[in-house]
């Protein structure tokens, strides 16, 4: 494939198929159970993306470093905030054609805003991924 590794040889494998990938894979982020954050399955994300309350949903995938990446500070948000606003998680990365329409993702993590009318607004901007930047799109 013409990957190289950083000694400049060659790579025989992307990292996909090494031992413990899959369970990067496997593992889900915002784990049901102990999470604030809400799972939303096709038939819920599909009423949420009409409206009728205002919800935060990340649209994300759990292999994605980006997701994991902003994991403990969406926690946190919801964890603060989830009694002012409804904050829930959409895993994407297998419903890519429903996310673009439904969430207007285009890549993960996506953080969109729907709106009591179903307008949506999408969360510009990596370093805005904490708590106060959450805080601050969600106008709270």
């Amino acid at each position: 494939m013409g990957l190289v590794n950083k000694d400049g040889s060659t790579k025989t494998e992307c990292g996909i198929h090494v031992a413990g990938a899959e369970k990067t894979f496997d593992r889900d982020l915002w784990e049901s159970g102990k999470s604030k954050v809400k799972e939303l399955s096709k038939a819920s994300a599909q009423a949420v993306a009409k409206g009728g309350k205002k919800t935060m949903v990340v649209t994300y995938a759990p292999w994605c470093k980006f997701c994991q990446g902003m994991e403990q500070e969406f926690e946190k948000f919801a964890a603060q905030y989830g009694s002012k606003i409804e904050i829930a998680k959409y895993r994407g990365d297998e419903d890519r054609e429903f996310i673009q329409t439904a969430f207007k993702a285009k890549s993960f993590p996506t953080i969109s805003l729907i709106g009591e009318d179903g307008s949506i607004q999408v969360l510009q901007g990596e370093e805005k991924r904490t708590v106060d930047g959450f805080k601050e799109f969600a106008g709270l």
